[in-house]
């Protein structure tokens, strides 16, 4: 970076210090940001075009002064599409404006800072930006990933808050690159700025560093969580990660070398044991007893002599691995453990104290799973075989290490210690964990044999089968009158088994039993005293482990019913899957929200039940209430894992196809019973309850969707039949129509059929449009596997499938998604934003991350689950500007003061960008009304990202033209010719849609004039013209043959037509477009590029008339080519002389006049075209072009 110093611009202080309060990387919320320049460069782009400033602001509104750097772009015209980073709009001196914006995402900013941080050889050129994306959500720095023309990907990590002086993050993974280490992200560069102290002085700080970016890697905590799940070997992997760890020490010695271990390094671990141990005393005072191992242990240490030290990860654990597969890793995140002073993080220590946070990391996975199956030795085998193999890898690298077992043991103290006072102020109910781990350390020599082997057992004999007394033991009856009352937001820390300083005690709610007691892995049997309301709790001092236990209740029947608890089980989502949804990119929210049927192994058997949980952010308690509980609504409350706003219980014994609903108090005080906003099945309206669901559908389509990964849909040929599943035939439903409406669409020869929404709807009128179950599939048509059967056979049968979809709005029903936990939650809590007063519903709160994750997600869902090969977004227009269909003082203005919605926008990019990301192949499609650009423009362009969109213009346009008598199309010829001046702006599909056929607006037959044989003959000749036309063709069904009455959602289409010549013509004429369609590339090949287009005679208008050329990819004579003559009047063209390319034969593939019962026709006649110049073409024929018809020529050599 150069070393001109812009100075800090008067005019920008007050915007950026409003702009800097909002930003998540602001430390100081929520204060007012009071502002310092202390430093900056200015950056210069090579073209001149745009300034480019890094400001270093001081902000001293707190305690501690914090150094902020900010670059800024600077430009005289807006950047497109990026109005959610724009920090101001300046006034020029000049009269003009100053836009102002956010330098990460401004792509001349992100070049010139490849430039100043990418590290590139004496020779090798420095590698061009091709693309770029900003990470969201991260909260100390800005992280760009760049894609490079001929490079590798790199993540470039953009410094926010300043420190001065060394950065673990930066130093090591630089130092083992420069080494050649194979076990981190390749270090790319890294750029500093220097600022003044204020003190006299300068300071330095690393702004910026770079690293290759590595695509498709896992987190290796949740492959090794996994399998610990699942009791699967893993020493394979955990050898393979030893030894990565070995090397990563190995290299990091190379390169900034050892140093012996003084007397002050092994005083820093006494010490920090010392003080560790003291604040878990606190914590768990019964450690207190284990004094004399501590101090024998701190001895032994004093005594030892201490291997050399080094650079090391210093925080390291499963979570910050990542794995390429299971014998390859990457080591991440250089920081240092987070509660150590930076002055201690960057000063050589033992190498083992990474062995050991590894060790202590493969026991919190066995912990976990244990806490989930209540049996907490469930996994001890798993677990000692994976730290077993973690040291053989390492040692098989690093060879041994002098006193290593004994040094391994106090650092493995040290690091259960710290976990100790973490869990007793964070996660109380985690502290038996690390303080398990810390009873076993210490009473354990160096060489694994205990200090005090257990007494014999047979001494001391126990009958299992005679109950132990108990005490009733309940610290706080407001937490019992709480849940008896039903506003207990934690039930899990009143009911359930918890081991405390007592012992253990069990709590249970059975408001109808005579006596309760538990029953215990062990064989002991525990009674239960009752407390108060159906509560009974008994706590004894003789268990002093939490293990497997069932309840046994008598209900006065004269039969003792065992039961199991759902209050011992941990929760069944986890903390990264809880931030993920908290910052709107859980791509694959469906499997941690909603109800899942589960099963886990443990002591006393195999339980299977099935877990809950659902988003309610503002409610004061949740139950679940349904079949498995006789629908009371106190028996069964969810916990709140805080602070993600989640309530989730996992309930033994329910199972698939049970109802259930929410009973969601909010902060009112009310109740109020909820659908699940993510259940995958619900009752037939009117009912309102989900129903838990599991798949059991084994698909058949597998070369379908292998196909599909590689088809390029947006440039192949594009069919579509569009269907409302209830009215095609009534009766049918999802089976059935895997059967008629697969067989029809084939024979049609339609490429893709499209579906009106088949998400749950409580009104059958509203077509599904006013959606109340995103992932249910509707029941009134069949169950979730029924509609992937007709998927399947669409597939199978060479058929894409297309559903619509709604995300700009959603049912006003008080038992959905309205006010889902008694405020504004799903939708946006300003009417002037969250009402739509068109169509009478609620619009969404697009800028709310877990709102904006639902539909996301739910894109997805489609998409994976069902194999879905695209989807049609309704409304979108509605969406895009604040004030649609809203008069002045209705809407409220964006930051900018415009009408675009930008949190739309940014809505609609994401679904886009991510459909395209996790499923190739797919399709989007707009249906999008006005003149916004770039709809389907990449996201990466600044567009919405969509596939495709709906040309409404041509629509309407060309439906007013038929609509007109013959005689006077003519003054109206440019309805059909005004579509060509923008047809290559967008990617566009032709909709003669169910919205066109129906509300009055007749049918499409029915829109043309004249007699009965003309209005057929217009439909024979517009639906040839539309699929010649430029752009993919969509027909709604009942079209494909003339349906004569306007469409009902409430009765089938007029199948009884089909006996009539007449109509069965018009069907046996759109299956032969389908097929020419289909076998000649001119029609679909370059419907994005205007090279696949030539007018041959837009302007003969005094014959309605239309002509013109379709050609496909290539070069001379071996370019497809197709001619199309439309003539619109009521008079026969004979002879009408056409322009051609090329000579030779032609052949009329297709005269819709011969469509009507022994009518003359043209088609098949092929005819010699002439070298004659006509039309702007070398060549010319002659051919008749009969009343209300249309023609195809395509060459015959």
């Amino acid at each position: 970076m150069n070393d001109h110093d812009p100075g800090f611009p008067r005019e920008l202080a007050d915007a950026l210090g409003s702009w800097l309060a909002r930003q998540r990387w602001y430390a100081g919320r929520p204060r007012t940001p009071v502002l310092r320049r202390v430093g900056g460069r200015r950056l210069t782009d090579p073209h001149g075009a745009v300034a480019v400033d890094v400001h270093l602001v001081q902000d001293r509104s707190g305690p501690v002064p914090v150094v902020y750097q900010i670059p800024l772009t600077t430009r005289s015209e807006p950047l497109p599409r990026a109005e959610a980073s724009r920090v101001t709009v300046l006034q020029d001196p000049s009269g003009g404006q100053r836009h102002v914006y956010d330098g990460p995402h401004d792509a001349v900013f992100v070049d010139l800072l490849l430039a100043a941080v990418l590290v590139a050889g004496p020779d090798a050129p420095r590698p061009s930006l091709r693309s770029f994306r900003v990470l969201s959500g991260e909260q100390s720095n800005t992280s760009i990933v760049c894609e490079l023309e001929g490079a590798e990907p790199v993540i470039v990590k953009l410094f926010r808050t300043l420190a001065p002086g060394p950065q673990p993050d930066v130093d090591l993974p630089a130092a083992l690159s420069g080494v050649g280490s194979r076990d981190v992200p390749d270090s790319r560069g890294q750029a500093r700025l220097d600022w003044d102290s204020g003190e006299g002085g300068a300071v330095t700080a690393y702004v910026a560093a770079a690293q290759t970016f590595v695509p498709g890697v896992r987190d290796a905590w949740q492959i090794f969580l996994d399998a610990a799940r699942a009791d699967r070997d893993v020493t394979a992997a955990a050898k393979a990660l030893g030894r990565t760890t070995a090397r990563l020490h190995r290299d990091l010695a190379r390169a900034l070398g050892r140093t012996a271990a003084g007397t002050a390094a092994r005083d820093r671990l006494c010490e920090s044991i010392r003080e560790r141990y003291a604040a878990a005393v606190a914590a768990a005072p019964e450690l207190a007893e284990d004094h004399a191992a501590v101090d024998a242990i701190l001895a032994d240490l004093v005594a030892a002599d201490l291997p050399m030290l080094q650079r090391i990860h210093g925080d390291y654990h499963l979570g910050q691995v990542l794995a390429i597969d299971e014998e390859r890793f990457l080591v991440i995140d250089f920081e240092g453990e987070p509660l150590r002073p930076l002055a201690q993080r960057v000063l050589p220590d033992l190498a083992l104290r990474d062995v050991a946070g590894m060790l202590r990391s493969f026991d919190y996975a066995a912990g976990t799973v244990a806490r989930e199956l209540g049996a907490p030795t469930a996994r001890d085998r798993w677990r000692n075989a994976a730290t077993a193999a973690f040291r053989d890898g390492y040692h098989e690298v690093a060879g041994p290490i002098p006193g290593g077992r004994q040094l391994l043991r106090a650092l493995e103290l040290d690091k259960a210690l710290y976990e100790i006072a973490y869990e007793a102020g964070s996660r109380p109910t985690w502290l038996p964990l690390p303080l398990s781990a810390a009873h076993a350390l210490l009473a354990t020599r160096p060489d694994g044999i205990p200090d005090h082997p257990p007494a014999d057992e047979s001494t001391t004999p126990r009958s299992p089968m005679e109950p132990v007394a108990t005490r009733a033991q309940v610290g706080d009856y407001s937490a019992v009158d709480a849940f008896l009352e039903g506003r207990h937001s934690q039930p899990h820390d009143l009911l359930g088994h918890h081991l405390g300083p007592g012992g253990l005690t069990i709590t249970a709610y059975r408001p109808m039993a005579q006596t309760v007691r538990a029953r215990l892995a062990d064989g002991t049997i525990l009674d239960l005293p009752h407390v108060k309301g159906g509560i009974w709790s008994g706590t004894t001092p003789g268990i002093e482990h939490s293990q497997d236990y069932r309840l046994l209740v008598s209900y006065g029947d004269g039969v003792e019913h065992e039961q199991d608890d759902p209050y011992r089980f941990a929760p069944t989502l986890g903390e990264v899957d809880r931030f993920l949804f908290n910052e709107g990119r859980h791509e694959q929210l469906w499997t941690i929200l909603g109800s899942h049927v589960r099963s886990y192994p443990g002591p006393l058997g195999e339980v299977h039940g099935v877990s809950f949980a659902v988003w309610a952010p503002n409610a004061t308690a949740v139950h679940v209430v349904g079949d498995f509980n006789g629908w009371d609504r106190l028996s069964h409350p969810m916990r709140i894992l805080q602070p993600s706003g989640i309530w989730e219980l996992f309930i033994p014994g329910a199972a698939p196809g049970m109802n259930y609903q929410y009973l969601v108090r909010g902060p009112d005080g009310i109740g109020r019973l909820k659908a699940d906003p993510m259940a995958q099945f619900a009752e037939v309206a009117p009912k309102q309850a989900s129903i838990v669901w599991k798949s059991h559908y084994e698909w058949g389509d597998e070369q379908w969707m292998r196909e599909r990964r590689t088809r390029d849909v947006h440039h192949g040929p594009m069919s579509i039949y569009e269907v409302h599943v209830g009215s095609w035939r009534q009766g049918l439903d999802y089976a059935q129509l895997a059967e008629h409406l697969v067989n029809y669409v084939k024979d049609l020869g339609f490429t893709h059929v499209e579906f009106l929404p088949i998400m749950e709807h409580p009104y059958v009128p509203s077509w599904g449009y006013h959606v109340t179950g995103y992932y249910a599939v509707s029941s009134r048509w069949g169950d979730p596997d029924q509609f992937r059967l007709l998927v399947d056979y669409l597939h199978r049968n060479g058929i894409g499938v297309i559903l619509d979809w709604v995300p700009g709005h959603f049912a006003t029903d008080e038992w959905a998604l309205a006010a889902f936990d008694g405020t504004p939650t799903y939708e946006h809590g300003d009417p002037r934003k969250g009402w739509h007063k068109e169509w009478g519903s609620l619009i969404f709160d697009f800028g709310r991350p877990e709102v904006r994750n639902f539909l996301v997600a739910n894109a997805t869902y489609w998409l994976e689950e069902f194999h879905v090969d695209g989807l049609r977004v309704d409304g979108v227009a509605s969406m895009l500007y604040l004030d649609y269909s809203r008069q002045p003082g209705e809407w409220i203005p964006n930051a900018y003061g415009g009408r675009e919605n930008l949190d739309a926008v940014a809505l609609l990019q994401e679904a886009n960008a991510t459909a395209y990301k996790r499923t190739p192949g797919v399709v989007t499609i707009a249906e999008e009304s006005t003149s916004w650009g770039g709809v389907s423009k990449p996201t990466d362009q600044g567009g919405l990202g969509f596939g495709f969109k709906w040309n409404m213009g041509w629509m309407n346009d060309a439906l007013r033209y038929v609509g007109m008598d013959p005689i006077y199309r003519q003054w109206h010829h440019n309805k059909l010719t005004f579509a060509l001046m923008y047809a290559y702006s967008e990617n566009f599909v032709l909709p003669i849609s169910h919205d066109e056929v129906v509300h009055g607006k007749g049918s499409l037959m029915r829109k043309a004039r004249g007699s009965r044989e003309e209005q057929l003959a217009t439909l024979r000749a517009f639906v040839a013209y539309m699929w010649a036309h430029p752009g993919k063709q969509l027909l709604f069904m009942g079209c494909e043959f003339g349906q004569e009455s306007e469409w009902s959602d409430g009765r089938s289409l007029d199948w009884w037509l089909l006996d009539q010549p007449l109509h069965y013509r018009i069907h046996a004429q759109v299956k032969e477009m389908n097929a020419l369609y289909r076998a000649n590339p001119a029609m679909w090949e370059l419907d994005h590029s205007s090279d696949g287009f030539r007018w041959l005679n837009a302007d003969d208008a005094a014959h309605n008339t239309f002509s013109f050329l379709r050609f496909g990819a290539g070069e001379g004579d071996a370019r497809p080519v197709l001619a199309c003559v439309a003539n619109f009047s009521g008079q026969t063209h004979e002879p009408y002389r056409v322009g051609l390319p090329r000579g030779g034969r032609w052949r009329v593939a297709l005269d819709t006049a011969g469509y009507y019962p022994d009518a003359p026709s043209s088609g098949g006649m092929v005819l010699e075209a002439e070298a004659q110049p006509w039309d702007r073409q070398p060549y010319a024929v002659n051919v008749t072009v009969p009343a209300l018809s249309t023609v195809w020529l395509v060459p015959e050599d």
